[in-house]
């Protein structure tokens, strides 16, 4: 009677450690983290094909990602996640390669804020915070991820303009040339 109690304790014990299921963040985070790869390999891809084969291969992981947010209440992942998605959709399927660069590095910045903003929240569902300070920090290193963002953003469209900028003056000039031999 004693040795059938304690082997049915112990199985009761060790059970209830090995079975506890991971929390759907901490899933959403490992999902993330193929999206971040995927959208890594993205931007390094040295043809088109190549490029938009990895934003396809993020996209399918940012969709992972997101079925597994359903259940994880981090509003700031949640909408990271969805600009992501329409990001890299956007580089799955671009017009040419600057576009797809373009949408790439937007997406990558999403999938970036996406694991900050399920870090921040993990963080804060298992430890309480300490302190006003430790809160202040974390705002500010969203709002720096968001204002990094902004920065490739605005790069990104002033690379764009000026690449339309020399299309124009090549066909400035093609016309001007075309006007001298007429």
């Amino acid at each position: 009677m004693f040795k059938s109690a304690f082997v049915f304790i112990s199985l009761v014990i060790t059970t209830g450690f090995t079975s506890t299921p991971v929390s759907n963040c901490d899933n959403a985070y490992s999902a993330s983290s193929y999206a971040l790869n995927y959208a890594k390999k993205s931007l390094k891809a040295d043809n088109f094909d190549h490029q938009k084969f990895y934003a396809n291969k993020a996209y399918i992981a940012l969709e992972k990602t997101n079925r597994l947010m359903k259940d994880c209440n981090c509003a700031d992942a949640k909408n990271s996640v969805l600009k992501g998605l329409e990001n890299i959709d956007k580089a799955a399927a671009p017009k040419d390669w600057d576009l797809g660069r373009h949408y790439a590095k937007l997406a990558l910045l999403d999938v970036e804020n996406t694991i900050t903003a399920l870090d921040i929240f993990t963080q804060n569902g298992i430890n309480t915070v300490s302190s006003e300070l430790e809160l202040k920090d974390n705002a500010l290193l969203l709002e720096a991820a968001e204002l990094e963002k902004q920065r490739v953003a605005l790069e990104a469209e002033i690379e764009r303009l000026l690449s339309k900028k020399r299309a124009l003056a090549i066909k400035i000039a093609e016309n001007i040339q075309k006007q001298r031999q007429n």
